[in-house]
């Protein structure tokens, strides 16, 4: 049988070179580096559980260090770095990071994840046999994940109340929102209308429970309740107008697509907003435009 990168083998020490050990399954060589060893000396004949790994060189190389993720696991991985047009490479606690191809990522670039952006990852093999990762999306294997983070931490997973708030990482999106998998296990859904602004694969985010589902997955929001978004998005329209000399194109009958657009409102959520500003008399509307009012008293 074969060796595989992401998986672990029990070899038997077959021969020491100044680079380190040569293991073998009796079929194939791998090699144990020096620096892989964690400073344990072996002797010849001896066998040992190794996890194995694709080096710079594609080759199938062999560690004694603890791997987070083994093949057929889901779990996240740390984003380390990033190589234009190859892919973000993920630490999988081990001396080789393992890369995640740029294929996997959502077109818009905007919404690829930072250095330290956490990935919910499998992995895979390419053509060649060498280790990728890959994120999940499957909502079974999601599902999988969740139910064995519940067994393993009972003390994270809490029932949810009405207006909680959670702490989660963005795991997939979709057009119309994101998918976000919480500190307190559950599967919760983003839609783009109550973001705050775009949401990047892998980055924590901080919502409200806005609706529990009775298959227990939860509608989430970033807004907060209606009266105190609608006072923080009056505040942020007022200085949007400030920062434009006191006019801007955009008013109540400007299409939704736009105002989310440029403001990440809703069209209900701008409209609750401006009624506020105008009631308060600071804002006024004139075919298709909004201004500040102590502009046009001036």
């Amino acid at each position: 049988m074969s060796l595989k990168a992401g998986t672990y083998e029990v070899l038997a020490v077959e021969r020491e070179s100044p680079f380190g050990y040569f293991l073998s399954n009796g079929h194939e060589d791998v090699l144990l580096h020096h620096s892989e060893t964690n400073q344990q000396e072996l002797k010849i004949g001896e066998e040992i559980k190794v996890f194995l790994y694709n080096d710079h060189k594609g080759r199938i190389a062999a560690t004694l260090q603890t791997p987070k993720l083994v093949f057929g696991d889901v779990g996240f991985l740390e984003v380390t770095g990033f190589q234009p047009k190859v892919g973000y490479f993920l630490d999988n606690g081990i001396g080789k990071d393992v890369l995640l191809p740029i294929s996997e990522l959502p077109k818009e670039r905007k919404l690829w994840p930072n250095l330290g952006d956490r990935l919910l990852v499998t992995f895979n093999y390419d053509k060649q046999g060498r280790l990728l990762a890959e994120l999940v999306v499957d909502e079974l294997k999601i599902n999988q994940y969740i139910t064995k983070q519940r067994e393993i931490d009972h003390n994270k997973t809490k029932l949810l109340k009405q207006n909680q708030t959670v702490k989660g990482i963005v795991i997939h999106h979709f057009s119309v929102g994101a998918l976000v998998l919480t500190d307190t296990n559950h599967l919760g859904f983003i839609h783009r209308s109550v973001q705050i602004k775009e949401l990047r694969l892998g980055e924590q985010v901080e919502a409200r429970v806005a609706f529990i589902r009775e298959d227990g997955k939860v509608n989430l929001s970033m807004r907060p309740l209606k009266e105190v978004g609608r006072i923080e998005d009056a505040e942020r329209i007022l200085q949007y107008l400030k920062e434009r000399g006191g006019a801007m194109p955009y008013w109540d009958k400007t299409p939704p697509e736009i105002l989310m657009e440029k403001f990440h409102l809703s069209k209900a959520a701008f409209k609750r907003a401006m009624g506020k500003l105008m009631k308060d008399g600071l804002v006024y509307q004139e075919e298709g435009w909004t201004y500040l009012k102590e502009n046009h008293d001036v």
